[in-house]
This record gives structure tokens, C-alpha cells and sequence, in this order.
């Protein structure tokens, strides 16, 4: 559990390609149980093994999830989103979500160009930001990957009112119009 933790730490933080694997999101759920798989350990008398665990799970930094259509970030989202991430103190996470196909490598190619003046914005400004390509239906991937990174506070879309109101997110989702 704490490997996966530092991995996506580390791809947040150097930009590079994550790799993540599936964890348990469930905010006081999870809480109670790191705390008390940090009782056990402290119990055990394993003291460093529970000041770790502890470490690890109050390090973890909350993230702003961004959804890139196909044409990629428009500039005001791109503002908008790092201002916040900025001013809260929190990662960015730019997903990219496309339709599964065999083309898997055409479509990297096309959303790792299309979310590049998110990412230079971001590291401009001194907000930790990763990039992940997924495919498959949207609101499945979205609530897959808001489960996998963890501490994801919300997302931010271009969707339009009607279309959200029918998703059933895991995270609260805002809408920008732009």
C-alpha cells in the first residue's frame, strides 16, 4: 500500500508517467483504517514502521482532477485550474480519456500534445502536475482513477449541466463554460 502511495508522489511530482495501482478510496473509512494499522504496528512495538504509515498517509497531498476532451485543456480552464491548485495548496492531475480502441498509441500521441499547455502552465507556476491517458467509458474511467490516486478533493470538466447531473461520480464534479 505505502509503494503505490510514493509512486504517485513521485510522478506528481517529476511530471513523468505514474505508475499507480488500485487503492481504496473512502476518506474516514480509510483514515480509521491506517490509524489502525498504525495501532497494530505501535503495538507490536514496531514504532518506526508506525510513525511510516502515519508519514505516509498525512503526506499524501489532495489533487484537483482535470478532464481534457479530445481538443485537450481550453486556456481558460488551463488558468483556472492552476490558479486554484496554486492558491489550495493541492497537485493537479490532468486525465485524458478516449473511446477503447486498438489506436492506443495514435491517441497517446494526440493527448499527450493536446495536454502539454496544462502541464508547462503548471510547472511554470510551481504546481506539481501528472498527465494519465486512459481509455474506456468516462465516467467508469473517472471514478476509477479518482479511487486510484487517492485524496482526489474534486473534478473539474467542461461538461454541460444536463450531462453531469446523470454521472455518478465519486468526487463532487464543477462544470466550467468556456
Amino acid at each position: 500500500m505505502r509503494k503505490s502511495t510514493s509512486k504517485v508522489r513521485e510522478s506528481l511530482s517529476l511530471g513523468s508517467k505514474p505508475g499507480i495501482s488500485l487503492q481504496l478510496r473512502g476518506g474516514l473509512r480509510e483514515a480509521m483504517e491506517t490509524y489502525g494499522e498504525a495501532i497494530s504496528m505501535a503495538e507490536s512495538g514496531e514504532l518506526g514502521l508506525a510513525r511510516e504509515i502515519m508519514g505516509d498517509f498525512h503526506a499524501e497531498h489532495r489533487k484537483i482532477l482535470v478532464l481534457a476532451e479530445g481538443d485537450g485543456v481550453p486556456e481558460p480552464m488551463v488558468a483556472y485550474a492552476v490558479n486554484l491548485a496554486e492558491r489550495l495548496g493541492f497537485d493537479l492531475v490532468l486525465l485524458s480519456v478516449g473511446p477503447a480502441s486498438r489506436s492506443g498509441l495514435r491517441f497517446e500521441e494526440r493527448t499527450r500534445a493536446a495536454g502539454q499547455p496544462l502541464l508547462d502552465e503548471a510547472a511554470r507556476r510551481g504546481v506539481a502536475c501528472a498527465h494519465l491517458l486512459r481509455q474506456g467509458p468516462r465516467d467508469e474511467v473517472l471514478n476509477a482513477v479518482s479511487v486510484e490516486l487517492r485524496r482526489v478533493e474534486f473534478v473539474i470538466t467542461r461538461r454541460p449541466e444536463a450531462e453531469r447531473r446523470h454521472a455518478a461520480l465519486t468526487v463532487p464534479e464543477f462544470s466550467l463554460k468556456c
